[in-house]
């Protein structure tokens, strides 16, 4: 199936791995307590969302009442508990301070930023509409992160919180600029819920494609 896949696409992802290699080589040079913890905290992140989503996936099953969908509705809350008991522990340490945690925080949105402004730039089966937007906002997303990465320099300490409430206000606005990029290959709009859940199907291991009618087509 690669050979179906759009050269532009490809492009897009390599220079995006490329990015995310260069900019975990700086984090280890430059954020050496963050890149030590970020090798728990980021899995840990990951279990907390694969536990959130495994219990939304057997609720929207329609045989509730066997052994395996309770076994997974356990799973995922067990997940969820264990993710978040840890990642407490670990923020919790007298020598994580809040800049530690900003700075873990505002390197993956920096990389949603940077993949926003390159699948912009060279994707063209894209809406060029929502090409520029996700290019706009991806510059303001690097903008962001910087300032936060350089808050003890330029940000006073009683305002520190600003830039959380900032970060995570540009990661929202990240995931629905690329959900609104994506959506528009298939000459959809994010004004309809259903269209975002088909976006979440186009980031998963799902095979996308599109029948002679149009319609999207899911494969697992």
């Amino acid at each position: 199936m690669i050979e179906h896949i759009p050269k532009d696409k490809t492009r897009a992802d390599n220079y995006i791995t490329g990015f995310i290699l260069l900019l975990f080589l700086a984090f280890i040079i430059f954020f050496k307590l963050e890149w030590i913890m970020s090798v728990i905290v980021y899995p840990l992140v990951g279990l907390f969302f694969y536990g959130l989503l495994k219990i939304i996936h057997v609720s929207q099953k329609r045989n509730q009442g066997n052994n395996n969908n309770l076994f997974g509705i356990l799973l995922g809350i067990v997940s969820i508990l264990f993710s978040i008991s840890l990642l407490y522990y670990i923020i919790s340490r007298p020598n994580v301070s809040l800049q530690n945690i900003i700075n873990l925080i505002a390197f993956p949105i920096l990389i949603a930023g940077i993949a926003g402004i390159i699948k912009g730039e060279i994707i063209i089966s894209y809406s060029i509409k929502y090409r520029v937007i996700n290019i706009l906002i991806g510059s303001a997303t690097i903008i962001i992160c910087g300032v936060a990465f350089t808050s003890p320099m330029v940000t006073p300490q009683d305002f520190i919180w600003i830039h959380i409430v900032m970060l995570f206000s540009a990661l929202l606005i990240n995931i629905l600029a690329r959900a609104a990029l994506y959506l528009s290959e298939f000459g959809l709009s994010l004004t309809n819920i259903r269209n975002f859940i088909l976006f979440l199907y186009l980031i998963s291991d799902y095979l996308i494609s599109v029948d002679h009618e149009g319609n999207a087509i899911l494969i697992k």
